[in-house]
C-alpha cells in the first residue's frame, strides 16, 4: 500500500516558513505572551488554563533562531531582552514542572521537577 506522505524533498520546511509576518507581529505575539504570564503570575489565570494558552510559545516560534535566517536572527537578536523572559519561561519552568501528584515523590524533587504551585511561584519571579 502506498504511502499518503509526500516526499520529504516536496515537503514544506520550517525553514522556508516566515514565522513572523514583521517586527509589528513579532513584538504582537510577545506581548500577547507576555501578558499570559503576567496574568497568571497575578492569579487571574489558572496555571492549567496558562499552559493551554501559552503552549510552547518559545519552540513553536522557533525564538532560539534555531530555524532563522539572517535576516530572522538580526531581528531575533533586536528583541533578545524581550525574548528572553521566554526562554526562561520555556526551559526553566515549563520544563521542569510536572502534576502535583508527582511533585511529591521524591524521585521527580530529585530530578529538580516540582508542581502547579511552585511553577506559578516562578513565573511571578520572570522579568517581563
Amino acid at each position: 500500500m502506498a504511502s499518503a506522505r509526500a516526499p520529504l524533498s516536496s515537503a514544506v520546511s520550517p525553514k522556508n516558513m516566515q514565522m513572523f509576518k514583521s517586527e509589528a507581529d513579532l513584538l504582537h505575539e510577545l506581548s500577547i505572551h507576555d501578558d499570559l504570564v503576567w496574568q497568571c503570575a497575578a492569579g487571574q489565570l489558572s496555571f492549567d488554563r496558562f499552559c493551554e494558552r501559552y503552549r510552547d510559545f518559545y519552540a513553536f516560534y522557533a525564538l532560539d533562531g534555531h530555524e532563522s535566517d539572517e535576516e530572522d536572527r538580526l531581528l531575533l537578536e533586536k528583541h533578545a531582552a524581550r525574548i528572553e523572559p521566554h526562554r526562561i519561561v520555556a526551559e526553566e519552568i515549563l520544563g521542569q514542572v510536572c502534576t502535583d501528584a508527582d511533585a511529591g515523590r521524591e524521585t521527580y524533587q530529585r530530578a529538580g521537577r516540582f508542581g502547579s504551585a511552585e511553577a506559578v511561584a516562578r513565573l511571578k519571579r520572570v522579568q517581563l
